[in-house]
């Protein structure tokens, strides 16, 4: 759902980084599983809100600052079953991880590793071997998505 950023103030506030087209949709969620020292961690909000643009949240037991910088660049999740359902041919990204991507000539590109937010649009980071590709996920570039089969199709070249 997003990674925790830097300290904001001096109380235990944290910035968030939201991949999320709403960042205080995140808001809703009063608990947050956090990717930290290795392990998957439940962490309660006590509060958060939105802040020049962003969103900063507060965490139940983390009262200063150095507390919370511990915490920086930890990405964080919630549940599943929490999630609200997306209309047709909208995903969340964790459900194309693992799915294979193949250009429109039926060549295959590698397997989905991970999504990110470029600023400009999502990109997908794509694993064959010890190659990495990285295909930016924009209209004209997905060309078809079958979640039955867990391939997707896009207009790319192997030499891109």
């Amino acid at each position: 759902m997003g990674r925790l950023s830097a300290p904001y103030g001096i109380k235990g506030w944290l910035k968030v980084q939201a991949f999320t087209a709403s960042p205080q949709s995140l808001s809703k969620y009063s608990r947050w599983c956090v990717h930290f020292e290795s392990k998957w961690t439940w962490i309660a909000v006590e509060d958060s809100r939105i802040q020049h643009q962003g969103l900063i949240a507060k965490f139940v037991g983390y009262e200063d600052r150095e507390q919370v910088a511990k915490l920086r660049g930890s990405e964080f999740g919630v549940r599943r079953d929490e999630l609200p359902e997306l209309p047709e041919k909208e995903y969340y990204w964790h459900e194309l991880v693992g799915f294979t991507v193949i250009n429109i000539k039926g060549e295959p590109l590698g397997m989905i590793d991970y999504l990110f937010d470029s600023g400009a649009q999502p990109v997908i980071v794509l694993k064959d071997g010890k190659e990495e590709r990285l295909i930016p996920w924009v209209d004209h570039i997905i060309d078809r998505i079958d979640t039955g089969n867990k391939i997707i199709t896009v207009e790319w070249e192997l030499d891109y």
